[in-house]
């Protein structure tokens, strides 16, 4: 059915779908980790995290060895534990402890 001018209609795609935001505590730092991975394995590293709601993102360190700094909210760090387990499942990398960490 099409909607005419008078008619209030929107297509799902334009619905809003929010969710309430819950308000947390400020923190007065990031959390860390290392990740070690494969180079090539980059993109794909980063399009998984991505897909994961933009939990926390990842700066490289060193390039050719791949090493990555992974920083995201010490509220999230169970999200993140979560979300790296599944992506180790499509690619290879480890995970260290930040070596700064609190």
């Amino acid at each position: 059915m099409l909607a005419t001018p008078d008619q209030s209609y929107n297509p799902p795609a334009l619905r809003c779908s929010r969710q309430s935001i819950q308000s947390l505590e400020p923190t007065s730092h990031s959390a860390s980790l290392l990740i070690h991975i494969a180079p090539e394995h980059i993109a794909i590293f980063r399009f998984l995290l991505e897909a994961y709601g933009h939990t926390a993102f990842f700066t490289v360190l060193e390039r050719r060895t791949a090493l990555l700094r992974l920083i995201f909210s010490p509220h999230y760090k169970a999200a993140v534990q979560n979300a790296l387990t599944e992506m180790a499942q499509s690619i290879p990398f480890s995970v260290k402890k930040w070596p700064a960490a609190k």
